[in-house]
């Protein structure tokens, strides 16, 4: 548990109302719909319907149980990064067995193929054209790291920890000069056989719309620890009653002033218990078994004892008050929930992403969907390496690199950042900001998910036609990209 300092000098009760309270309880955009992804397909008005067989059902992935960290080796993180290089070289060999990896540091005067790490040779800053450099795996090219000469290729975005496929020559053994950036091979899409869909969308969902709820902390103003913006959150839950409620943290943020200075009358989890664990048990006893909670940690959660990713789910759930049946997943967390498969990851990776980017004539314009495009094509939910030293969520213990790593690819990715609110579909995977609940003195926005089954008569069909023998019939797709509508909501 934490052990956050309680100051008893200058003293100001922090469950007191500030101006910023009353400002929020005057806002004039409560519950404005900021925008919306596939507004053709229609909201679920209608209350869940009653059922003992009327549930989702939530599948983790991954698990991530509780480790010691900051014990890593030299060694055994130098190993960690090669395996990542090694993996990708067979995956590309996979889709592409004729490709023959050269090392990029040898002297040649014809066009090779090679496979290594962005990263730069810049001290200080961000990296630039002139400071980039590919390191390569000590199987592929020694372990060495080679200038990069990339004026020659028309259109480029990298960052650093990115794992690249190019093509180029290198005539003096001293700068590789690049004249082809590969495309990765995409991930196969996630899917199931017609007889579950049916059996998740007709017979446990009733064919209702799922309904879904996600937002991310902050959940309180910034001067005081009253938590306002997740009580009006609540306000929405208790009159959508959605089936799935995904709260992401910082729930009590180690930045949040308060907590930094000390002025504070109560632990940060009686917090917590107080003004989160309450209201969320408060509507569970009012619907009994009608929504699960899901809660995903924040490296910057005062009340949470693991300060690096990957990091495992809350492991007190009963210290907190939380109500019976919660799901307290890691961070990242990968999960089911019925046949659609869900990544998130709480540390700000858009925004990491953002301040490393090199790029210059893209081939995607719109930026976010570039960013988004990264996670799926490394496929993990942190690529970055190395994070920034200051930024409290860039830490990464090497020891657990993989469980970074996507198992599959998702139907719904989930990142919340402090950039711009936004839902879009990329390489038909639906990524989604929900941004920040509470934005300093004022309210933010989060995400309401409607999910609509596919049409009876084609599963009917698909079911019908499934045969043992034939693989291509027990495996449907969820197409979740062409059915679920996202609406983004000012609290």
């Amino acid at each position: 548990m934490s052990s956050t300092r309680m100051s008893t000098s200058s003293f100001r009760n922090p469950a007191q109302p500030t101006p910023s309270s009353k400002q929020f309880a005057l806002r004039k955009n409560m519950s404005e719909t900021e925008e919306i992804l596939h507004s053709h397909l229609k909201l679920r008005t209608e209350p869940p319907r009653a059922g003992s067989e009327y549930k989702s059902t939530v599948t983790m992935i991954t698990t991530i149980k509780p480790y010691r960290y900051m014990f890593e080796k030299i060694t055994d993180k130098g190993e960690a990064l090669d395996d990542r290089i090694d993996a990708f070289a067979e995956l590309y060999r996979r889709s592409y067995p004729d490709t023959e990896f050269r090392n990029p540091a040898y002297p040649s005067q014809a066009v090779v193929t090679v496979v290594g790490r962005i990263c730069s040779d810049a001290n200080e800053g961000k990296a630039n054209e002139q400071s980039l450099l590919l390191e390569t795996s000590r199987s592929l090219g020694s372990g060495k790291r080679v200038k990069l000469d990339i004026m020659e290729v028309p259109g480029y975005s990298f960052f650093p920890g990115q794992i690249v496929v190019l093509s180029g020559l290198n005539s003096y053994g001293s700068v590789f000069a690049v004249t082809r950036v590969h495309e990765m091979p995409a991930m196969d899409m996630a899917g199931a056989s017609p007889a579950d869909l049916e059996d998740f969308q007709y017979k446990k969902m009733a064919g209702q719309p799922m309904k879904m709820i996600v937002a991310a902390g902050p959940y309180t103003l910034s001067d005081n620890l009253l938590f306002e913006p997740f009580a009006a959150l609540m306000e929405h839950v208790n009159t959508e009653r959605p089936d799935i409620l995904l709260l992401m943290g910082p729930f009590v943020s180690s930045s949040h002033p308060l907590i930094v200075s000390g002025d504070i009358d109560m632990m940060p989890e009686a917090y917590f218990a107080k003004y989160i664990s309450a209201l969320l048990a408060k509507h569970q006893d009012r619907y009994p078994k009608e929504m699960q909670i899901l809660l995903v940690p924040s490296l910057q959660d005062v009340i949470h004892e693991t300060l690096v990713l990957p990091q495992p789910g809350f492991e007190h759930p009963r210290a907190l008050g939380l109500p019976t049946g919660t799901y307290c997943l890691p961070n990242p967390a990968q999960f089911t929930i019925n046949e659609m498969v869900f990544a998130v990851n709480t540390a700000d990776i858009l925004m990491h992403l953002s301040g490393d980017e090199i790029a210059r004539n893209p081939d995607r314009t719109d930026r976010m969907s570039r960013l988004s495009k990264y996670i799926i094509e490394q496929r993990n939910l942190h690529p970055v390496y190395p994070g920034l030293a200051s930024d409290p969520d860039s830490g990464v213990d090497s020891n657990q690199f993989d469980l970074l790593d996507l198992k599959v690819c998702p139907d719904v990715l989930i990142l919340p950042s402090k950039l711009k609110h936004f839902a879009k579909t990329v390489d038909n995977v639906i990524v989604i900001n929900p941004n920040q609940l509470s934005k300093m003195q004022s309210g933010g926005t989060f995400a309401k998910l409607t999910i609509h089954p596919i049409p009876e008569g084609v599963l009917s069909d698909e079911v019908m036609m499934m045969d043992e023998d034939d693989e291509r019939t027990m495996r449907g797709f969820h197409r979740v990209q062409e059915r679920c509508r996202v609406d983004l909501v000012r609290v």
